[in-house]
């Protein structure tokens, strides 16, 4: 998978956290940490990645839920 991907994915979970600031206390890292890796300046952990795309699954799930 693609650095960009990966950032868009981590954006994605940020704006369903409520911002960068929710989300990084969501994954319990730095916003230091979240700047760079949303400015792509340092690479994304993969087991970030994976939480972030738990996120945004957990809301495609919800969405699904509610449009049943």
């Amino acid at each position: 998978m693609d650095a960009r991907t990966r950032r868009r994915t981590l954006a994605k979970a940020a704006e369903i956290s409520g911002g960068t600031q929710a989300l990084r206390r969501r994954l319990h890292v730095s916003a230091t940490l979240i700047t760079l890796w949303l400015s792509g300046a340092q690479p994304l952990p993969t087991d970030v990645f994976l939480k972030a795309v738990d996120i945004v699954e957990e809301q495609a799930i919800e969405s699904l839920k509610k449009d049943v």
